[in-house]
């Protein structure tokens, strides 16, 4: 058989001046307890510095030198998990609340203390040892957890701050980028065409002079070809707007706004309700381009998937904040079976949308449910203090 595993002992440090109450003490609880004694205060602390693990310190209150209450009071300073008992043959109680109060004692036992008793209250000194232990190493593995949790936080705050950043500088290189391609587009290829269309209009004139069935055949086609160049100029002009609304930098964003819910109008075939207002000066200049975007997305989705047949555009100027409105009455969704979709099916014009708000520090709330349209409301800060200016 292998050998019995037994329990090590709780360590218990016994304090008394007389060597009787001692050895009585060792007789009686050697065999269930590690017991140590010390025959005064300043003993007893030497001990208690130099042996650890001590559960229980148990001292008589009147000793010569240190008193029971001033050692456990000094146990009590150096390791305040330790439970500390004084013993006291006097049953005086302002003495005996003295003693609990200075040093934070755990139970008194009154002298001569009856073995019975006395072990029960070791018993349940032991049992407030472990719950003790047990509690701080709960409470280290908490703090640890907590700390781990908010290293992990702090990551997770950074890792969305870059990605925040990243999304802001891919919107900022798109629109440079279309910018890019909109002024190339409009010096380039437009000069080219209106360069042909003027070339043409020579070549006309010079085959005026020929034949008449001649003339009529080719002035026919100079004509269609004409017509049809004139076509893709226009076309030009149109992709032009829309990768980059120079509008903003000849006009202003106000400008550029009504020009956008006209052209919207007019594409669409569907009613629009807007009040003219002056925004351009509550935001800063290089803002402007991300609220045209916002107001051109949240109407390109009314246009193609409401079915609405009016739409309204509204603002309302706060002393910190500019709400901007877009409610059309049209189907609108189910924002819970849009949010069952895959990704890819979704679009990503409400993602770029809230992405932009972010870049602008603003919120952005959908109302809608099937058969009651949409409103898609922007609460942006506004970028400039007008609190004394009369702008509005």
């Amino acid at each position: 058989m292998p050998p019995a595993v037994f329990a090590e002992k709780y360590k218990v440090l016994f304090v008394d001046d007389d060597p009787i109450n001692s050895e009585s003490f060792v007789l009686s609880f050697s065999e269930e307890y590690d017991i140590t004694t010390a025959a005064s205060g300043e003993e007893a602390l030497e001990i208690f510095k130099n042996e650890p693990g001590i559960s229980v310190v148990l001292s008589d209150q009147r000793m010569g030198g240190m008193s029971g209450v001033e050692l456990l009071s000094n146990i009590y300073a150096i390791n305040p998990d330790t439970v500390r008992i004084i013993i006291t043959g006097y049953i005086d109680v302002s003495d005996i609340i003295d003693a609990v109060n200075r040093g934070h004692i755990y139970q008194y036992v009154l002298k001569p203390w009856d073995i019975v008793q006395l072990r029960l209250i070791l018993e349940q000194a032991t049992q407030t040892w472990d719950l003790t232990r047990e509690n701080q190493k709960l409470a280290d593995a908490l703090r640890e957890k907590n700390q781990l949790l908010q290293e992990a936080n702090a990551h997770l705050k950074d890792s969305e701050k870059r990605l925040r950043s990243l999304s802001g500088a891919l919107i900022h290189a798109r629109e440079n980028e279309q910018k890019r391609i909109a002024l190339e587009l409009h010096d380039e290829l437009g000069q080219a065409l209106a360069a042909l269309k003027l070339q043409i209009r020579i070549i006309e004139k010079a085959r005026s002079g020929q034949s008449p069935e001649a003339g009529d055949t080719v002035l026919g086609g100079l004509h269609g070809l004409r017509g049809f160049i004139n076509e893709i100029i226009e076309n030009v002009r149109r992709l032009s707007k829309n990768l980059s609304p120079v509008i903003i930098d000849d006009l202003g964003l106000d400008s550029a706004i009504e020009n956008l819910i006209q052209r919207f109008s007019e594409v669409y075939g569907i009613a629009c309700t807007f009040e003219v207002k002056s925004l351009s000066s509550f935001f800063a200049e290089d803002t402007h381009l991300l609220i045209y975007r916002l107001l051109q997305e949240a109407l390109r989705n009314s246009g193609k998937h409401s079915g609405a047949n009016n739409v309204e555009i509204s603002f309302q100027i706060a002393p910190d904040l500019i709400t901007l409105t877009v409610e059309d009455d049209g189907i609108g969704f189910s924002e819970q079976e849009t949010a069952k979709m895959p990704v890819d099916q979704r679009g990503i014009g409400m993602t770029v949308m809230a992405e932009r708000v972010k870049m602008l520090n603003g919120e952005m709330d959908i109302h809608t449910s099937p058969g009651r349209g949409t409103r898609v409301v922007f609460t942006l800060p506004r970028s400039v203090d007008f609190s004394c200016t009369t702008h509005e």
